[in-house]
This record gives structure tokens, sequence and C-alpha cells, in this order.
């Protein structure tokens, strides 16, 4: 057959040429003739001797190859493999996860992992004992009808093919078994109010296409319907738990059909000691150097350049997270807003060291409710909470006879200084305070902690 197919081909191709010839002039028409018969020779020539095969070349059909002969030779993989159309093809599902890479600033994340898929075809059964008792045969998945699994929240920036390219494996009963490596790249909104702390929950949903459940009905398998025997976790990524549900597909729409998912939640939580390391901890070293200096003495220049030093790291600070903080998630990190209202308390404090240092050098008499006070509280217990000069060795009024040697010092004037640095003292005292329980509450509220270490 191959032969006579052959020269057909050739004899056509020939007339093509016959017909090209007589449009040539006279001289082309001799050159082509001269030439013609011996490549049509030499052709024809190559063809006998690639069609002829010797006969010890020819093998036997064994049992095997005769099996996979006469199950695909009227087989037509483009329909469902069911003798009544109102049957449905009912295929299992396992997922083998090899290996997640989770993308949270394009908020993707591609699941690597073996798919196995079970199904029965009724075209594909056969009696053991006529084919050397064989129960099972290995054949490829695009030779016989295959279930097309469709990631319904995909991305869209990638291709991915619902179909797959396999070795399949067929028992006699008709159960076919297809285990192909596949990886699905979906969309996964994040939460990044934890962050680095933070824990996502990303939800894959699986179905057919096309099909509806009628036709093609996706389930689990009975036993370990997700396996992770081998699994690896992503980089900075840790897979805490997979949950798997079956959506029965029922709408409003269709109330004749169903539309079936297999829906796949994976909660994956960060490895945070690197981001811890760069961004929790500076926190707290700010808050610290920020009420360090706050408790510092007004009289000098020492504490507002530290103050303003501390005011300065923080933007810093700020500006070299913002290249490491995800910046696109739906909620604001609240580390962000622990470091925003800890600029806003050290920005005050500034505020509040400038005003200190005019008032302690007023001489002016004060108002008579600073005086009165003053005598309120270092009459009472607030005296042991009040801060005063740190130098246990001069008294305030020595302070202030000695500040107040350049411009004068009578007795009314330097009674004023003592109010006015009392006062000053009360008011650093009671800035201190506020600060303090503002940071606390700050830090309780914003600065994230680990929930696997609060748990445990």
């Amino acid at each position: 057959m191959f032969i006579i197919g052959g020269g057909t081909r050739v004899s056509n191709l020939l007339c093509v040429h016959m017909v090209s010839i007589a449009s040539l002039g006279s001289i082309e028409l001799a050159a082509m003739l001269r030439y013609g018969g011996f490549l049509c020779f030499i052709l024809i020539n190559l063809i006998l001797v690639r069609a002829e095969c010797p006969p010890e070349r020819e093998q036997d059909l064994h049992d095997e190859a005769k099996l996979h002969s006469d199950l695909l030779c009227a087989y037509n993989s483009d329909y469902r493999p069911v003798k009544n159309h109102k049957s449905a093809v009912n295929v299992k599902v396992r997922f083998a996860l090899k290996y997640i890479s989770f993308d949270s600033l394009e908020e993707t994340i591609t699941l690597h992992s073996w798919v196995a898929l079970n199904w029965k075809d009724e075209y594909l059964n056969w009696t053991p004992s006529d084919y050397g008792n064989i129960q099972e045969v290995q054949i490829e998945s695009h030779e016989i009808w295959s279930p097309s699994m469709a990631l319904f929240n995909a991305d869209a920036s990638t291709y991915q093919s619902d179909s797959f390219y396999t070795t399949c494996l067929v028992n006699s009963e008709g159960t076919v078994t297809c285990v192909p490596h596949i990886a699905h790249t979906g969309i996964c909104r994040t939460t990044l109010r934890s962050w680095p702390y933070d824990v996502q929950n990303c939800t894959l949903y699986f179905g057919s296409w096309m099909h509806t459940g009628e036709q093609v009905n996706f389930t689990f398998y009975n036993t370990n319907p997700v396996v992770l025997d081998d699994f690896q976790n992503g980089p900075g990524w840790k897979l805490l738990n997979v949950a798997h549900d079956r959506l029965p597909g029922a709408y409003n729409c269709c109330p004749n059909s169903t539309y079936p998912m297999l829906k796949y939640t994976f909660t994956l939580q960060r490895e945070a000691a690197g981001p811890a390391a760069i961004i929790v901890v500076p926190s707290i070293v700010i808050v610290l150097l920020t009420l360090t200096s706050l408790l510092m003495d007004i009289k000098d220049n020492t504490r507002l350049m530290l103050i303003c030093f501390s005011l300065f790291g923080h933007f810093i600070f700020i500006t070299e997270i913002g290249y490491i903080v995800p910046k696109l998630s739906s909620d604001t990190p609240i580390i962000l807003l622990f470091i925003r209202d800890s600029m806003v308390v050290t920005l005050a404090g500034i505020l509040v060291t400038l005003m200190l240092m005019s008032l302690r050098k007023r001489t002016l008499p004060p108002p008579s409710w600073i005086v009165s006070l003053n005598r309120l509280v270092s009459s009472g217990p607030g005296r042991y909470v009040v801060f005063t000069e740190f130098d246990p060795n001069v008294s305030v009024e020595d302070k202030a006879l000695t500040d107040d040697s350049v411009s004068g010092s009578n007795n009314d004037k330097s009674n004023a200084a003592v109010d006015w640095i009392q006062f000053a003292n009360l008011l650093n005292t009671f800035v201190f305070i506020v600060s303090f329980v503002v940071y606390f509450i700050l830090i309780t509220t914003y600065i994230p902690t680990d929930s696997l270490l609060q748990n445990s």
C-alpha cells in the first residue's frame, strides 16, 4: 500500500511539473528534459527502497501489543466514555503536593503537585484470559478520553491548559488512573495587617469548564485526598494546613444542572525571623530612645539633641522599611501605623522640650495657680513621682540662684525661678508618664506577634 500510495504521489508531482515545464521556453525546456528523467528515476528508487522492509525485521504482535491495538482500533477520544449519554463520568481527584510558592506582591500562589485522576472508561475493558492474563496496560493520555480539570480563579497572565499529557494506567475493568505533574497558579488576596507575622489563606477552585455535574462529576478520593508526604515549603512561607471541600454548584439560573467545584484552602504563614529582626526590633529601640530622652535633664541641649536624633531615626527607618513592607494589600500593616504614631509622639516630645527649656529660664512671677500646684504636689505623695534635677547635692533653690546670678540675685526673682523650675519638672514628669502610657498602648496594639508562639 505504501508503494502504491507513494507512486501515486510521485505521478501527481510529475504532472504538476509537466504543466510548469510547458510554460517555459525552448532552451529551458530542453535543459529540463535532459535532467528530468534522471531525477525522476532517482526519486522513484528512493521511495521503493524506503518502502521495502526485510522479512526478518517484521515482528509478531505479542499479547500486550495486540491488547493495545484492539482497545484503540475503534476508540474515539472526543466523547465521554459512557454507553448511555445520560450517565456521568465520576472522576476522583487526589493532590500530592510537592511545592508551593507564594508571591505577596503579585498576590498569586503557585501549586506544584502530582494530580491523581481516576475514572471508569466503559470502552477500555477486556477479558484478561484472552490476552495472556494481562490485568493492566499503559496507554498515553492523548490516545484516550481524559477529563479537563480547570482552575477557575487562575492567574490570567500565565497560560494554563486544562489538558494534560502523561502515561495512564488502565485495568481490565476499564478503570483509568492518570497522575500528571501540573503547576497551577491562582489569585490569592493578601491580608498584611499582622505583617511580618501574617497568615495567608489562599483558596483554589477546580472543576470542569464546559461539562455539567451530570456529565463529568469531580469528587475526592475516599482516603487521603491531599498527600503531604514529600512536600517542601517554599521560600519565606510555611504551610500550616490544607482544607478541602466539595461545592455542589447548584445555581438558581440552572435548576436542572449542577456545576460542582473542588475547593482547596491553603493556610500559609510567613517565615518572620528575618523581617522581625529588621523591622520589629528597631521599632522597640527607637521607642526606648525617645523615652530615654524624656527622662534627661532639660537644663542643657543634650536632651534636645537626643530626641531630635530619635525623630531623624524615625524618618530614616520608615524610608528603609518602605522597600521591604508590601504596599499593595487591601489593609495597611499595623507596624507602619506604630511607626507613624511613634513619630508623632517624638515630635510632640521635641515641642514639649523646647517649651520646658523656655519655662525654666523665666524669672517673672508665675501665676498663682502654678504656685499652688507646685505646693500641692511638693507637700503630698506626688513629690516621690515628680522628676527633679539629677544632682542630689544641690537644691533647686541653689540652682535657681546660680542660673540667675547674671540677671540679678534678689529674692523675688529667685523665688519666681524656683517656681518655674518646679513647674517645668512637674510638666516633664507628666509628659513622660503620658508618653509611656501611649507607647504601652501602641506596642500592645500595633506591634505584631507570632500567633503560633502564643498558641503554643
